[in-house]
């Protein structure tokens, strides 16, 4: 039996890396990879090459040596498949620079040290060079005589410009020469020289652009909240169920809060159980509790490790499917990361979550629906004992949420398997066994009219419409026109929005509606038809038309609100101006100064929503304001939007919500495959 308390956190890292620092170094030493490449092959980019220390050094900073010595293997052996020996040997010197600044810097180290550690590290890194040479002779014989002929060049170059403003300077020609041939015949000395100066160059310009990047990054935690500390318990079999939560809490390292407190639950084989509750309540908190993550207090028993992502263990389906596929065909995202020798029946998941026959599509072309149900279907090949669903519905068409549904509480049924569902919606809720019902971090009564709050009737303007603001017409867009994955979105739509409208346009999943978005916005040129807003082509006037995207966190770019608001509105936003536009989205002023990471998804569209209205768009378009919004969160946006409404804005809206949003838009049409037909 394992239990999970307090004291595991307090242990330090050993072990092979983790899945995080894998992606770390992956990232940050595809970085050094690039400024060595550019550096080496782009004409007048040399000076790229003295950045490339800088994502290694991040590493060692923010890591430990293992992360380092696994970023500079791989950077090397790429950079040299790439760009070859020259290239490779650069980065190499990269790695080592980047890793002495990044250990400085972790230790709490400042320039006193690192300066006594470059001159120590700028020789030895020299003569390593000169070594390298040594040996390389076809190399080094390569590398004199392009040295040699470019020295020399620059002197005929020198010249023949004096020649042409009549001055003998012929001697200047014989000096490069001599410098030419000196440093041919004395290469070990110059190169040293050079490359002692050159590191110890490096190794400053490293360190003074590490220490901002540090400290702006400070506030990011580089840790895996789903890290479950296998390495400490290496023999223990995996066996995640029947559950039990005794006093369980949870508080995220570097914050002041806990976001799960006295949290006491049981969970056994072949149940299926929801988890409802406010955003911020905790409810995806205590989905990484079940998955594995150590609570900060209490005791989480189990029979053996909860295996996330192994066999017979535990397997989680998160709310976006496109960041969960990793293959390119559905048959091979299916299998991604299972052993060689595990036998799936890939066709017969395929059949199981509704998906026969498409094992040979390409994953990009499904739709929310179905990549959702291939996230299912992956989670399934790994035959796990729990499965737990994190709003995997928010995306999904109403079609497409009842099959969903349908698929997980059959599994318990048919399979045995445990599912927990994570969701804002009443209707799924009541299709489990029992709820959990999550509220300030704390298990309380579940009613089951809590998903219904007080209606609000917002007062939109008469039915009084200016004249026609934006026209799409005759407009039709197809992906990859003329390859063999040639697919078409949109069919020759057409449609007027007057100036003051409110239009919803609704539709299925694959229906087109996110494509129409970025094209009404400008981003993407249609492949035939044209947009005009105010008698202009869209395209011509990109940033008239404000866009919010279906996942507010990702448009976030800022690190505080304040911030976000005055990029996105311009230089002539204040703060009177972001006093004002938090006023109109009913947020107060003091969340201002709040960083971003901090609010909750509900209070992250409406600073969507008021950076947008900062920049003064003439239309505003929202593509899916309320995906993953608890009921109350979803009242405010709404009268968010009915309000920005009333004072004369024009919105349109792209929803999978049929009826909520009809409060705040006078005008419903619907997209099928890409055509757009009118409802009212």
């Amino acid at each position: 039996m394992t239990s999970s308390t307090s004291d595991l956190r307090a242990r330090a890292i050993t072990g092979p890396l983790r899945p995080l620092e894998i992606a770390i170094v992956a990232i940050l030493s595809g970085l050094t990879v690039v400024a060595v490449v550019v550096a080496a092959v782009i004409p007048m980019a040399t000076a790229a090459g003295l950045f490339a220390p800088v994502p290694i050094a991040l590493v060692a900073a923010r890591t430990r040596p293992r992360a380092v010595v696994a970023a500079s293997v791989t950077s090397t052996a790429v950079t040299f498949a790439v760009a070859g020996m020259g290239a490779a040997l650069s980065v190499l010197a990269a790695a080592v620079v980047g890793g002495v600044v990044g250990e400085v810097k972790r230790r709490g180290g400042g320039l006193a040290v690192l300066t006594a550690a470059s001159l120590i590290v700028a020789p030895v890194l020299a003569s390593f060079s000169v070594l390298v040479l040594w040996v390389l002779v076809p190399l080094r014989e390569l590398a004199l005589e392009v040295l040699k002929n470019l020295i020399e060049g620059v002197g005929k170059a020198v010249v023949w410009v004096g020649e042409r403003f009549g001055a003998d300077i012929s001697g200047v020609g014989d000096w490069f020469a001599g410098l030419a041939r000196n440093i041919v015949d004395h290469w070990w000395i110059w190169l040293w020289v050079s490359g002692t100066v050159g590191t110890l160059l490096s190794l400053l310009v490293a360190w003074w652009i590490l220490k901002g990047v540090v400290n702006r990054l400070a506030h990011i935690k580089m840790q895996d909240t789903l890290e479950s500390h296998r390495d400490l318990e290496v023999d223990e079999a995996v066996d995640p169920l029947p559950l039990r939560m005794v006093g369980v809490g949870y508080r995220y390292p570097g914050t002041e809060v806990d976001v799960l407190t006295g949290i006491d639950l049981t969970l056994i084989q072949g149940e299926f159980v929801a988890v409802v509750g406010a955003n911020g309540s905790g409810k995806s908190t205590l989905s990484k509790l079940l998955a594995g993550t150590p609570a900060t207090i209490g005791v989480i028993d189990r029979p053996g490790d909860p295996g996330l992502g192994r066999r017979g263990g535990t397997a989680m389906v998160l709310q976006r499917p496109e960041a969960q596929m990793l293959g390119s065909r559905v048959a091979d995202d299916l299998v991604w990361g299972l052993p060689a020798d595990q036998d799936v029946d890939v066709e017969g998941l395929l059949a199981e979550v509704g998906l026969s026959g498409l094992a040979e599509r390409e994953t990009s072309d499904l739709s929310g629906g179905q990549q959702q149900r291939l996230a299912v279907a992956a989670a399934l090949a790994r035959e796990p004992r729990l499965l737990i669903a994190d709003e995997v519905t928010s995306m999904v068409d109403p079609e497409g949420r009842r099959e969903l549904i349908e698929i997980l509480a059959d599994l318990p049924r048919r399979r045995g398997i445990s599912v927990v569902l994570i969701t804002h919606r009443d209707a799924e809720a009541r299709a489990a066994d029992r709820v959990i019902h999550l509220e300030a971090g704390r298990i309380v009564t579940h009613h089951p009219d809590w998903m219904r709050p007080e209606a609000h009737t917002p007062v939109l303007p008469a039915v009084h419409y200016g004249e026609p603001l934006l026209e799409i017409n005759d407009v039709s867009h197809t992906y990859l026109a003329g390859s063999p994955w040639e697919v078409t979105a949109l069919h020759r739509v057409d449609l007027v929005v007057n100036r003051g409208d409110g239009v919803l346009i609704v539709g299925g999943n694959g229906s087109g509606k996110t494509t129409l978005a970025w094209i009404i916005a400008g981003l993407i040129a249609p492949s035939s038809g044209e947009v005009v807003l105010d008698g202009a082509p869209m395209t011509e006037q990109i940033g008239a038309i404000g866009l919010g995207f279906q996942h507010a966190r990702l448009q976030l770019q800022k690190t505080t609100v304040s911030e976000e608001i005055m990029a996105v509105g311009g230089e002539s936003v204040g703060t009177l101006e972001v006093a004002r536009v938090l006023d109109l989205v009913a947020l107060p002023r003091e969340i201002a100064a709040r960083r971003v990471d901090s609010l909750s998804g509900g209070q992250m569209r409406r600073v969507v929503l008021a950076s947008l209205v900062a920049s003064e768009p003439k239309v505003l378009v929202l593509d899916e304001p309320l995906a993953g919004l608890d009921p109350g969160a979803r009242e405010e946006v709404l009268d968010v939007l009915a309000g920005l409404r009333h004072r004369g804005i024009t919105i349109i809206i792209i929803s999978h919500d049929l009826e909520a949003l009809d409060r705040v838009c006078n005008r419903r049409v619907e997209l099928v495959a890409g055509v757009l037909e009118a409802r009212r």
